[in-house]
């Protein structure tokens, strides 16, 4: 077992340390583990155990595992006292099983909120293996992510409560309406494989929003790809969010109205206006109310908003501005978008893109903005896809992490694995991971008059 925990972690910081599992050609060791203990300074009994074993079990057969093998990567926490709120959520029995990203980085997370106790979760799901064992690395995390990516805001509420929408960071997807894709362009459309509820489900708070005019009524506003339609009207699209807000109590939802693409006359952008208020009636949240804290927000029925105007890109003319500054209460300067560019295939130009921008900030904007951290298929030789989540768990851990707004993902739930872009079954939670515990840590120097980084 490669393992090299830290000593000690500071107060009010972050620390890294590596671990590995050590495999045998052919056969799995079944005495690959490993565990650290660590206690909080001045907290009585108070203990944070973290193990590491190859699936969990014992007697592990070989070549592959049982369904029951149970989570490489867990954590136990032992006597949480009133006011610590822990990531992830425990379950019943103070456990919360991680997962973990081959090569990657999975966060654990503390923060003191005087005052709060943290509900305990239902017992989280036994992961079921793929054909391929313990190197489906995926596998066990996307069964402990989905068992609160849900609700995670209401499950961190106390944590958020200072922090206004741009102090937060958040997981979102890019072109996030482009899952409905078919046909012959498919393979150059289609960005998302999860439908725009089960995205909210599966965690994430920002959909990246693109649209194009093809027919006549409100039918004829259509989400697309640049010059493809992608088979998912606007109203179904925003049905979908409708639905998942229905279903919760206290998420709330970035759609970032990114792009008009073709031909859109003043009355189009009306008409999108005015079918939008009506469907979000009192769950947008108002322009007015653009700088208030999470806290402030989840006291008044407002759960939505909608950015549409000065960072939106497209048919958006400064007379059209005008026009929904006066006429509604969208957010008018959300969301601006940041992103090195379509031709970018590297991970190291996105990585250094991304990295440049982050370093330029001092302190949070004052307005909602994203990283676009996706990137195109890259392969010097055969067999090299874009492995998504494991570069963007790395990048936005610790300080990145601290920095970001909105983290904005292509294939959200999987990862392209050939030039054709054919999924494979890889759940890409490494936004999520990386952006709810940062969130625990904002939210401490938030309460405490602190720099958020």
């Amino acid at each position: 077992m490669g393992w090299a925990p830290v000593d000690r972690v500071r107060a009010n910081d972050f620390a890294q340390f590596y671990s590995e599992f050590d495999q045998g050609a052919f056969t799995y060791s079944i005495d690959d583990a490993a565990d650290a203990i660590y206690v909080l300074d001045g907290v009585e009994h108070f203990e944070v155990r973290i193990h590491v074993a190859k699936n969990g079990v014992n007697n592990l057969p070989s070549p592959y595992p049982p369904s029951e093998a149970g989570y490489g990567f867990s954590v136990e926490w032992v006597g949480v006292p009133p006011g610590y709120a822990v990531y992830p959520p425990r379950d019943g029995s103070n456990h919360s099983p991680v997962g973990w990203i081959h090569d990657g980085v999975v966060t654990i997370a503390i923060g003191y909120f005087p005052g709060f106790e943290q509900k305990p979760l239902s017992a989280y799901p036994v992961p079921v293996y793929g054909p391929d064992g313990t190197t489906s690395d995926w596998s066990a995390l996307r069964s402990s992510v989905k068992h609160w990516s849900k609700n995670w805001m209401e499950a961190y509420s106390v944590c958020l409560q200072n922090l206004t929408i741009p102090e937060l960071t958040l997981p979102g997807t890019h072109d996030a309406g482009t899952y409905a894709a078919t046909g012959v362009s498919q393979q150059w459309v289609q960005t998302q494989y999860l439908s725009l509820q089960e995205q909210l489900e599966q965690g994430i708070r920002a959909l990246d929003i693109r649209l194009r005019i093809d027919g006549s009524g409100t039918d004829r506003f259509q989400f697309c790809h640049g010059d493809y339609l992608t088979n998912l009207s606007y109203k179904d699209g925003l049905g979908q969010v409708l639905g998942f807000l229905a279903e919760v109590r206290s998420e709330l939802v970035i759609l970032d109205y990114h792009r008009f693409e073709g031909d859109w006359s003043e009355a189009d952008f009306h008409d999108l206006a005015a079918l939008t208020q009506a469907m979000i009636g009192d769950l947008q949240i108002p322009r007015s109310a653009s700088a208030h804290t999470v806290s402030e927000l989840l006291g008044q029925p407002g759960r939505v908003v909608v950015g549409m105007g000065q960072h939106s890109g497209g048919a958006i003319t400064d007379g059209v501005r005008a026009w929904l500054r006066d006429n509604t209460t969208f957010w008018a300067d959300a969301v601006e978008q940041y992103w090195a560019g379509t031709s970018v295939a590297k991970w190291g130009t996105i990585a250094g893109y991304m990295q440049q921008q982050l370093d330029a900030l001092a302190k949070p904007r004052d307005h909602v903005w994203a990283l676009m951290s996706q990137y195109n298929y890259y392969a010097p030789g055969p067999g090299m896809p874009a492995n998504a989540p494991v570069e963007i768990s790395n990048f936005f851990a610790g300080k990145n992490g601290l920095r970001a707004n909105v983290i904005s993902t292509d294939w959200w739930n999987r990862v392209n694995s050939t030039p054709l872009q054919l999924e494979t079954d890889i759940p890409n939670f490494s936004a999520l991971i990386s952006a709810v515990p940062m969130n625990l840590l904002k939210g401490y120097r938030a309460n405490n008059d602190l720099p958020l980084f």
